[in-house]
């Protein structure tokens, strides 16, 4: 047994036992990273990642079957279908990206698509130690650097701040300054500014460590005396 599994590792041609083999070894990839995600409740979950995984490997196991089958078949190149499905994926990575009030959501879960894609390729191509150490360091990005940036931006939550202001030209700089004393760390910013009705909106992406900190900021901005409006919210 353990000599049959030895000859399927190391094959480089593409039978049903290889084929099966590796399909089954992509489902357990893509299931973990998926199980990850969905832990995290995002919406591309373990179903999702393992589909991911098969597919980009019953991918490349076409690819390098179709001239190892049909030696004199013109321009067949292993490659080909491969190359293929990173392209297709990217729309997959589009559909996971949500941009909302300025902010952007769902970066992390686009990149472990497209790199789950290549786990996938990596594993029909018969590299499965690559295969295996890639989904450990993706895991170990998701888990480990998560509580990295998180201590980098003070173990605070994500929000966005918006301030309605009844003048075009708000001073950008008192109010950044305020954000700064009230130990708030600015992650973006856009502006909208509409001269003709003497309005503008300022748009902040922010990191705030306590809620404490809310009443206080308020009552700072509405002391400028043009602030018409403030929200906040993840």
């Amino acid at each position: 047994m353990i000599e049959y599994l030895k000859e399927i590792l190391d094959s480089t041609e593409i039978t049903v036992s290889t084929a099966v083999f590796r399909l089954f070894v992509s489902l357990l990839l893509g299931a973990v990273v998926g199980v990850e995600r969905q832990l995290r409740r995002q919406d591309a979950g373990m179903r999702t990642f393992t589909l991911i995984c098969m597919g980009s490997t019953a991918a490349m196991l076409i690819s390098i079957w179709i001239p190892q089958t049909y030696p004199n078949f013109l321009n067949g190149d292993p490659g080909r279908i491969a190359a293929q499905v990173l392209t297709g994926i990217g729309f997959l990575g589009a559909g996971a990206i949500i941009r909302s009030q300025g902010s952007i959501h769902g970066l992390t879960t686009a990149a472990c698509i497209w790199m789950m894609a290549v786990v996938g390729l990596a594993t029909g191509a018969g590299m499965l130690r690559t295969a295996l150490i890639a989904t450990g360091l993706t895991l170990f990005v998701l888990a480990s650097l998560d509580l990295l940036e998180r201590r980098m931006f003070l173990n605070g939550v994500n929000k966005i701040l918006t301030i309605n202001c009844s003048t075009s030209a708000p001073d950008v700089n008192r109010i950044q300054k305020i954000l700064e004393e009230k130990k708030i760390f600015i992650v973006s910013v856009s502006y909208e500014h509409d001269y003709e009705a003497n309005l503008s909106v300022i748009t902040y992406k922010v990191n705030v460590k306590s809620i404490s900190l809310y009443n206080g900021l308020f009552s700072a901005l509405r002391e400028l005396g043009y602030v018409s409006k403030i929200q906040m919210f993840a």
